[in-house]
C-alpha cells in the first residue's frame, strides 16, 4: 500500500486486495484469569460485619489433664525459656520471688493454671533441688510482673509431696538457689496433677496452707496465691476425705485479642468519549469494572496471606490501619500463626527430597496434638511445589505408615495417568488440600493451614466489597470509579492454625 499526496491532503493507493478485507476480530476478550482468592471466596461467604474498624474477641480453653517438654536452654535454637537456670531469684516475679519461665508459644501456656500442681522431671545435665518433684502455678502472663511481662511467662514454686502427711510441701529455696539448674541443653517436662490442694509448711507443723505460703524457714516472702490463709484438713494431692472443706480453685483469665479493618481501593477512569464508542468484546467500561474488580480481590488475598502483626498509624488526622495476617514469607513469630510456625519450628517442616509418608503423618500429629483445641479436619492452602511433593509421595509409597491414607484421583482411563493428592488423613486429623496461586513464586515453600471453625472475614459495616461509581466530579469530560473494601480477618484460638514449611 503506497501513498501519493494531491494538494494538501494524502491519498492511500492500495497495492494488495487483502487490505481491503473486513477485520476478523472475535467479540470476547480472553482473559488469563485463574481462581487466584480461594481464601478470600470461602470465608467470604460467611463473612460477619464489624461495626467499628478495631474488633476484638475473647478466648479461652478447657482444662484437661496433660504434659508438656519445654526446652529450657535458653541459648539454643527453638528454645522456650530465655532462662538459663531456673531459681528463685534469676528471673523475679511476684514480689520479686520465685521460678519464671518464658515459654516459646501461647499453646504451651494454655496448660497452666494458677493454683495448678504440675510434676517435674528432666533430662540432660540438669538436676532438680533437693526433694523437688513438683511445681506449682502461682502466676501467668502480665501478672507475673518481671521487668519485660510477657504473655507467655508462667511462675512456679518448688515443692514436692510430703512422705508423711500426704500433702504438697513447698520447698525452703531462698537466696537464689536453683530450682531446676544446668549448663546445657535440657528438656523439663511437666504433667498436670491437680487443681490447688494441699500444701503444707514445715515452718510450722502442724498447720496446712491451700494457696497462701507464707513468710517462716521456707522464706518465699509475702506470696498470696489467694488472697488470704486457707485451713484444709489433711488429705492427699488432688484428693479429700470425707467431710472435707473446700479447696481452692485453678485460676486462669480470657484473653482478649484484636485486630483491625484495612482499606483496599482499586479505581479506573475511562473518557467520555471512550464510554461512549462501540468496542469489539463489549464496552470498555465493563471491561475495566471486571478487570478491576479482578485485582482488588487478589490484593485483598495477599494481604491475608502475607501482611504481619496488626499496626496503627495514627500520626495524622484520619489514622491508617494494617491488619494482621499469616504472616507467610516473614519472619517467624510475625502475624498470627505463633505456636504452629514452620517458619522457626522444625516439627512444621517437611523435607523436600527425602521426605517420606511417614514424615507427612509426624507433621499431621503435631497440627492436632492434645495442646491445640480446634477442629479434626482443616483446609490447607499449598502451592504448586507441596502438591507435587505430596503426590511423589503418594507414588513412591515408601513410608506409608499405619493409619496414614491419601486420597487422590488417578484418572478416569488407562489414558489418564498421574496422581492429584485431595486429602491426607493421619493418624490423628484430616487435612484438605487447595491449591494457592499466590503461593506459588518466592513463597512456594509454603502451606498455610486453616481451621475453618476459628476463621472468619469481617467487612466493616457499609464497607463490603462495592463499586462506587463517578467519583470525582472536576468537571472533566470523562468519568473515575473504584472498587473499595474495608475489611479484617479474625483468626481465633491461633494455635489451631499452622504454617508448613518444606526444607
Amino acid at each position: 500500500m503506497a501513498n501519493t499526496t494531491y494538494g494538501t491532503g494524502t491519498a492511500v493507493q492500495f497495492s494488495d486486495g487483502t487490505q481491503r478485507q473486513v477485520l476478523e476480530l472475535g467479540s470476547k476478550i480472553h482473559y488469563y484469569n485463574p481462581d487466584v482468592t480461594p481464601i478470600f471466596s470461602i470465608f467470604g461467604m460467611k463473612s460477619m460485619v464489624t461495626p467499628v474498624p478495631i474488633f476484638e474477641w475473647m478466648e479461652d480453653e478447657h482444662m484437661i489433664k496433660r504434659s508438656l517438654s519445654v526446652d529450657m536452654a535458653g541459648a539454643s535454637a527453638g528454645a522456650d525459656s530465655g532462662t538459663t537456670l531456673l531459681s528463685d531469684t534469676a528471673t523475679s516475679g511476684v514480689n520479686g520471688e520465685n521460678a519464671v519461665v518464658n515459654f516459646r508459644t501461647q499453646a504451651q501456656v494454655e496448660m497452666f493454671e494458677v493454683g495448678g500442681i504440675y510434676s517435674c522431671t528432666l533430662t540432660g545435665s540438669a538436676a532438680l533441688a533437693t526433694a523437688v518433684t513438683h511445681l506449682i502455678c502461682i502466676a501467668i502472663g502480665q501478672d507475673v510482673n518481671i521487668t519485660s511481662p510477657s504473655d507467655k511467662s508462667v511462675q512456679f514454686v518448688g515443692a514436692h509431696v510430703h512422705a508423711s502427711l500426704n500433702a504438697y510441701n513447698t520447698e525452703a529455696i531462698a537466696g537464689g538457689s536453683d530450682i531446676i539448674g544446668f549448663n546445657t541443653d535440657t528438656v523439663m517436662t511437666l504433667s498436670y496433677v491437680a487443681n490447688a490442694g494441699t500444701f503444707y509448711d514445715n515452718a510450722v507443723a502442724t498447720s496446712y496452707y491451700g494457696y497462701q505460703v507464707h513468710s517462716g524457714t521456707n522464706n518465699f516472702g509475702e506470696i498470696n496465691f489467694a488472697d488470704a490463709d486457707y485451713f484444709l484438713v489433711e488429705g492427699g494431692p488432688g484428693q479429700y476425705a470425707e467431710g472435707a472443706a473446700v479447696g481452692l480453685e485453678t485460676r486462669k483469665k480470657v484473653r482478649r485479642v484484636k485486630n483491625c479493618t484495612q482499606i483496599f481501593r482499586e479505581p479506573y477512569t475511562i473518557t467520555g468519549t471512550a464510554d461512549a464508542s462501540k468496542h469489539y468484546g463489549g464496552s470498555e467500561l465493563s471491561r475495566l469494572q471486571a478487570r478491576k474488580l479482578a485485582k482488588i480481590k487478589v490484593d485483598c488475598e495477599n494481604a491475608l496471606l502475607t501482611n504481619g502483626n496488626y499496626s496503627l498509624d495514627a500520626t495524622s488526622e484520619n489514622p491508617k490501619r494494617t491488619f494482621a495476617g499469616f504472616g507467610i514469607g516473614q519472619s517467624a513469630q510475625t502475624g498470627f500463626v505463633k505456636s504452629l510456625d514452620g517458619r522457626g519450628d522444625a516439627s512444621l517442616q517437611l523435607n523436600y527430597s527425602s521426605g517420606t509418608m511417614d514424615a507427612m503423618d509426624g507433621l499431621c500429629e503435631y497440627i492436632f496434638h492434645d495442646m491445640v483445641a480446634g477442629s479434626m479436619r482443616k483446609t490447607v492452602f499449598a502451592s504448586n511445589k507441596w502438591l507435587k511433593k505430596l503426590a511423589s509421595m503418594v507414588r513412591m509409597g515408601t513410608g506409608a505408615g499405619t493409619g496414614t491414607t491419601a486420597f487422590y484421583d488417578l484418572g478416569d482411563s488407562s489414558q489418564a495417568a498421574g496422581v492429584r493428592v485431595r486429602r491426607f488423613v493421619g493418624a490423628v486429623g484430616e487435612l484438605d488440600f487447595i491449591p494457592h496461586p499466590l503461593l506459588n513464586g518466592a513463597n512456594e515453600a509454603y502451606a498455610l493451614v486453616i481451621d475453618p471453625a476459628n476463621f472468619n472475614v469481617r467487612p466493616l459495616a457499609s464497607r463490603d466489597m462495592q463499586l462506587r461509581s463517578d467519583i470525582v466530579k472536576d468537571g472533566r469530560d470523562g468519568r473515575t470509579d473504584e472498587w473499595l473494601m474495608e475489611f479484617g480477618p479474625e483468626a481465633r484460638n491461633e494455635q489451631t492454625h499452622a504454617i508448613l514449611k518444606l526444607v
